[in-house]
């Protein structure tokens, strides 16, 4: 990273996670924005070193409204994991600029947004529900996790619809060393807590997140992904799911959850207290299919604090089955 980009990062950060629609008056510009942070250890059973933390676990958000539809967003994660017996002191691993760009707003249902951008493929990367502690592993052994590129996007919401529509670049200096990176859409439906979405991604694996995060993709110049996601959020239930087809050595995967939050019950509210029941299936992964069923607990208290737990069983078609615990303490706030 070089020093002007980083200084860029710090300016923003400092002075700029949601993207908000801008009012064309000088009463509506406002800097808000939100941290994250946790512990997370797990057990992984039947491993020769079953132990795993990820510690620290940080993100940062803000967004600077600036007026007349202009605003600054910037998010960056640094997550550092202990497995295998040994810490991951990489910081370029183990750091990421997640967001990075200035969007227009003209109307609700017209924006676009240039830099370093999400990419919205998938449950998650779109900002959708997830329960487990970690990214859904239908989800993750697929497609990059918090994909972003550098790029432009023009999105935008009318009525129950809502859509996207971007393109990516890979800079380098000389300037013809750049190249296109893809193209991803995102498109689809809300109401009365439900939503349902179609998106889909189609570039090369030699640059940007698909190169750098080594899915299987070996063999591949161009990928493909198509994603089909629900969720319904109301009532007390979080119930959400995805399906997943890439072009990828004809990987496929499905995955579904479904919660809900008992502290509606007791009247609490400044709880949230979610015992939820997960299923992924994924198909073909480097010749291997997996069936994984999770059940835990997601729970949100008062100042911020989180307390997740769960417990995984896979059963890997070219070994036995295996199960893992995972535990996690956070808090979120905002400012």
């Amino acid at each position: 990273m070089n020093k002007t980009f980083l200084h860029l990062e710090i300016v923003l950060l400092l002075a700029v996670p949601t993207a908000a629609v801008a009012q064309d008056s000088i009463s509506e510009k406002s800097i808000t924005g939100n941290v994250m942070t946790e512990v997370n250890f797990g057990h992984r059973h039947g491993q020769e070193k079953p132990t795993v933390i990820d510690f620290p676990h940080i993100v940062a958000g803000a967004t600077w409204q600036m007026g007349h539809g202009w605003s600054a967003v910037a998010e960056v994660e640094y997550e550092r994991f202990y497995s295998d017996g040994s810490w991951g002191n990489n910081f370029r691993d183990n750091y990421a600029t997640n967001k990075l760009y200035v969007n227009k707003a003209w109307s609700d249902a017209l924006n676009v947004k240039m830099g370093i951008v999400d990419i919205p493929v998938g449950t998650t990367n779109s900002g959708g529900p997830a329960l487990t502690i970690y990214d859904p592993s239908s989800e993750s052994a697929l497609l990059p996790m918090t994909w972003h590129d550098g790029g432009v996007a023009v999105w935008g919401q009318t009525g129950m619809f809502h859509y996207e529509v971007g393109a990516y670049v890979y800079g380098a200096a000389p300037l013809k060393d750049s190249r296109m990176v893809g193209t991803a859409a995102r498109v689809g439906l809300t109401t009365g807590g439900f939503d349902v979405s179609l998106s889909g991604y189609y570039g090369t694996t030699k640059v940007g997140m698909e190169h750098r995060q080594g899915l299987d993709i070996e063999g591949q110049k161009h990928v493909g992904h198509v994603a089909l996601d629900f969720a319904y959020l109301a009532n007390g239930w979080t119930i959400d799911g995805q399906a997943i087809a890439s072009s990828g050595n004809g990987n496929r995967a499905v995955g579904v959850e479904a919660g809900y939050d008992v502290a509606t019950l007791m009247r609490l509210p400044d709880f949230s207290i979610i015992p939820f029941a997960r299923y992924d299936g994924v198909y073909h992964v480097a010749d291997v299919s997996c069936n994984k069923y999770t059940i835990g607990l997601n729970t949100t208290l008062p100042l911020g604090f989180t307390f997740k737990a769960e417990a995984s069983r896979q059963n890997p078609t070219d070994t036995r089955h295996s199960t893992s615990f995972d535990i996690s303490i956070g808090w979120q706030g905002e400012f």
